[in-house]
């Protein structure tokens, strides 16, 4: 949900803070106010394109926040225009991309305004829609399933299936340096101690005579002497306990160190025999990580990638007619399940257009034709269907096809199935149906996307609908049948709706009147809340009517839509 919505600088709107709710939010306000603020801020925001003259006049920049609610996570996305014409996001505070802020955008808003037709008109999402109103999602992630499993499989055959010559080659090297690297038994770090060693081997004699002159030294060192004149001392001056205390220290201390000392000269051995086998396994590693890798970390690295590739060339224990036989089988499991999947969403196809046919009727869009095209591409490599290339079905439970499904042959597949799904509709009579996103004008689409998801119900997940001119072309005596609409619309999902219609804004939750000032110099627009006597007054305004007759009309359209402040 759109928690709350701060723009900065951008076009009339110098500093607006919306925060709208759940429900329906209504923005109302004279032509030419700014109303459509709204709708451009967030598609800036979602990633839409938009240069510098989006920049209020006398700003240094533009800015768009956003704070949105997904269950129990609040996320902040940031969106700013600069007067270089460069723009940067930001999405929690951390720096984001435009793709970012669009697959953010993709699977939770949809804007219907003069320029933003967003996800709707994507084939892949009206695909998805399909399948959730059909209640599709399991068919669907069967296949998903399978497709990944041939996918594999192939893969694992494409290896198999490499020239013969150049894959024995293959795997000979590959056999070769796992079982230099395993033969020689290499331990990370292992480089680094057998270098100290071989310091210590190669200087032993040396490291032993100066072991011999510190002993010595120690030794000849008349440290008891001093020990005993300093406690005499304290005997005879109690003030120089501490001069004994620390002569008393420094005889434990030599004799700790000359304790230490032999034990060091205990481990030195001179030792020619371990200093050479030392040096030949430094040497031995040194080849290794020449031709691995620079460290022992990086040769144990590329042993592990070539037991996989090694695995992947002999097959992981398959056989090539294991392999191949394996692709067979799941080529037939796929040819059905997508089989099954394409005919589920052409029997569901006609039930949606029905659906939508009957909204659309009702907010005065009788003359739309609607109907759903199903393509199939042709393949050599894909599964068997018995589906035609083309057809369309169309409201009235017919279908057109460019031909009957006949013998089955291959297509083209993805995750999703062997279907290629586009909503074609003609808002005007004697026009032939074309994709939605070709034919649409602001105000058509919005109002089909309402009719759209109203006729999905609760099967659609709760997103943010956005909606401008949804009422455009529409009457008084519409109007309130597409308030309705939206109301409804609106028990699902989160709705900012721009309109000129008193009786489309009675039906808002939230009501916001968009106002233009000015002090001589320069020009802005303020987007004020208004409940009570206030919303009363701008519905009548809107109304055209004045005084206590208008009034009384307006708190009339308020009781239609059913809002208790108004009893």
């Amino acid at each position: 949900m759109l928690e709350r919505i701060d723009i900065t600088g951008f076009a009339v709107a110098r500093s607006v803070s919306i925060e709208p709710g759940a429900g329906l939010t209504v923005f109302t306000g004279e032509t030419g106010a700014g109303k459509s603020l709204v709708v451009d801020a967030l598609a800036f925001v979602f990633g839409a394109r938009r240069g510098r003259e989006v920049i209020a006049t006398g700003e240094e920049r533009a800015e768009v926040r956003v704070q949105l609610c997904f269950g129990d996570t609040v996320r902040v996305i940031e969106r700013t225009i600069s007067q270089s014409g460069r723009t940067s996001a930001r999405i929690d505070g951390v720096a984001a991309t435009v793709d970012d802020l669009r697959a953010i955008a993709e699977g939770f808003v949809d804007i219907h305004g003069q320029s933003e037709q967003l996800a709707i008109l994507k084939p892949s999402v009206q695909l998805a829609v399909l399948d959730e109103f059909a209640g599709l999602g399991k068919q669907r992630e069967e296949v998903a399933g399978t497709v990944r499993e041939l996918r594999e499989t192939r893969r694992r055959l494409e290896s198999l299936s490499t020239g013969a010559r150049e894959r024995e080659r293959r795997i000979e090297q590959l056999q070769f340096e796992v079982a230099e690297i395993d033969t020689a038994c290499v331990s990370p770090g292992e480089d680094a101690e057998l270098r100290r060693e071989q310091a210590v081997l190669a200087n032993a004699g040396r490291l032993l005579e100066d072991v011999a002159v510190a002993l010595d030294a120690l030794d000849s060192a008349s440290l008891g002497e001093v020990a005993r004149a300093a406690s005499d001392l304290a005997a005879r001056d109690p003030g120089a306990s501490d001069v004994a205390a620390l002569a008393a220290s420094f005889e434990e201390t030599a004799g700790e160190l000359s304790r230490s000392l032999r034990r060091y000269r205990d481990g030195i051995e001179e030792d020619p025999e371990r200093l050479a086998a030392v040096g030949a396994r430094l040497d031995q590693l040194a080849r290794l990580m020449r031709k691995y890798g620079d460290t022992l970390d990086a040769v144990l690295a590329y042993r592990d990638e070539a037991a996989s590739q090694l695995e992947s060339l002999t097959g992981a224990g398959m056989s090539l007619d294991d392999l191949q036989a394996q692709e067979t089988q799941l080529l037939e499991r796929l040819s059905g399940q997508a089989q099954s999947l394409s005919l589920a969403r052409r029997a569901a196809a006609g039930d949606l257009v029905r659906a939508i046919s009957v909204e659309l009727d009702a907010l005065s869009m009788a003359g739309a034709v609607l109907s759903v095209g199903f393509a199939c591409d042709d393949a050599a490599a894909g599964p068997m269907v018995s589906l035609p290339d083309y057809e369309i079905v169309v409201t009235t439970s017919e279908v057109a096809g460019d031909a009957p499904p006949g013998e089955g042959h291959p297509v083209a597949f993805t995750e999703s199935g062997v279907d290629r799904v586009e909503f074609l509709v003609s808002f005007n009579p004697g026009e032939s149906p074309k994709p939605l996103s070709s034919v649409a004008s602001g105000g058509e689409t919005s109002r089909f996307l309402l009719a759209l998801t109203t006729a999905l119900g609760t099967s659609g997940m709760g997103r943010l609908e956005v909606l401008d001119e949804v009422d455009e072309g529409v009457g008084g005596r519409t109007g309130g049948v597409v308030g309705m609409a939206l109301r409804r619309l609106s028990e699902r999902h989160q709705v900012l709706c721009i309109t000129h219609l008193p009786q489309v804004a009675a039906f808002g939750d939230r009501h916001f009147v968009v106002t233009k000032q000015s002090d001589g110099a320069r020009t802005w627009s303020e987007v004020t809340p208004v409940t009570g006597e206030a919303r009363v007054e701008e519905l009548a305004a809107m109304l055209g009517g004045a005084g206590d007759a208008g009034r009384e009309a307006a708190r009339g359209l308020l009781r239609e839509a059913g809002d208790p402040g108004s009893r």
